[in-house]
């Protein structure tokens, strides 16, 4: 298998099938679980660390509350599940530890929980659950045909991120020293919370995370979850000539590499999203529609071309 998602035709085959529960938030787009506790409405997102590199606590720990806020959560408590080699260095431990620590500092949320096995693992297996609240919890099974597809925030803003800072050195051999500064400073860009607080203003019907596989991944998941069709112009697909150059370089195709820090928004109408995005400082574009049918299609210009299911993420080859 690929790093990174299993395929979707492995997941519906040796996940859904074999999971008895009938679960709304059982599905191949999932970004979070929503909880109904009396008075209250729980929210909970989880990943787990696939690869590790240098700053990889933190990056996960972003995708997984990103996970939650676009599930319409606010994040409260944190558990970590950390399995350790038996012959593990217990500075690394804590210097583990205390990156996550330094990422939670930065939320409202609190860890509650964190759990230490050692183990027959060869690295450190780590599970990051962040549980909230949701004021309005949002349903994939409300999106219809017809409906808009506004995505806020660039193509491959995670891949590029993690690229700036993994080969800096790389990259100061090849572009000027202000454009990499520029490429550094993409990190800045990976939390969605600000989308998600002001998409909740214009009364969206579904948010997805732009995570694995890219934003060809994420338009994929969204039609297959909605069992509809989809037309993408890619064109209308923010992207920086950061992420673009920074791709080529790599030779991977921006749009099928980790997005975390964008959003597909499902909506009604979506020009006004786009609008107030705008105002805010957002990239954001209306990119396409739900159509009937299955059919996933990605015009450019003129040219029509059928997505295929996302297979993992290229950036895994390079971490």
């Amino acid at each position: 298998m690929h790093t990174g998602k299993i395929s979707e035709i492995a997941y519906k085959r040796s996940v859904l099938k074999k999971i008895s529960t009938n679960s709304e938030n059982l599905h191949v787009c999932a970004d979070g679980a929503h909880m109904s506790l009396e008075d209250i409405t729980a929210v909970m997102s989880s990943n787990c660390i696939l690869k590790w590199f240098p700053g990889c606590e933190k990056y996960y720990f972003q995708k997984t509350l990103n996970d939650l806020y676009v599930s319409g959560g606010t994040p409260k408590y944190v558990q970590l599940q950390i399995n350790i080699p038996t012959d593990f260095e217990e500075k690394k431990l804590g210097r583990i530890v205390r990156c996550f620590d330094e990422a939670v500092q930065d939320t409202d949320a609190v860890i509650e929980q964190c759990n230490v096995y050692a183990g027959s693992v060869e690295e450190p297996v780590i599970h990051v659950t962040i549980i909230g609240q949701a004021e309005k919890t949002l349903s994939v099974r409300n999106i219809q045909e017809g409906m808009d597809v506004v995505m806020a925030g660039t193509a491959a803003v995670g891949a590029s991120s993690l690229m700036a800072h993994l080969y800096e050195g790389k990259l100061r051999k090849k572009f000027h020293a202000a454009f990499v500064d520029d490429c550094l400073k993409i990190s800045d860009f990976t939390d969605v919370k600000q989308i998600a607080e002001i998409a909740k203003e214009y009364e969206p019907i579904y948010m997805h995370n732009v995570s694995d596989g890219g934003v060809f991944g994420a338009v994929w998941e969204l039609a297959s979850a909605a069992d509809l069709g989809i037309e993408t112009d890619i064109e209308k697909i923010p992207v920086w000539q950061e992420t673009i150059e920074i791709a080529e370089l790599f030779d991977y195709n921006p749009y099928m590499v980790d997005g975390t820090g964008a959003v597909l928004i499902v909506m009604e109408e979506g020009k006004k999203l786009v609008e107030e995005l705008h105002r805010n400082g957002i990239y954001a574009e209306l990119i396409g529609k739900l159509t009937l049918g299955r059919d996933r299609v990605v015009f450019h210009g003129e040219e029509k071309r059928f997505l295929e299911p996302p297979r993992g993420d290229e950036i895994y080859h390079f971490l």
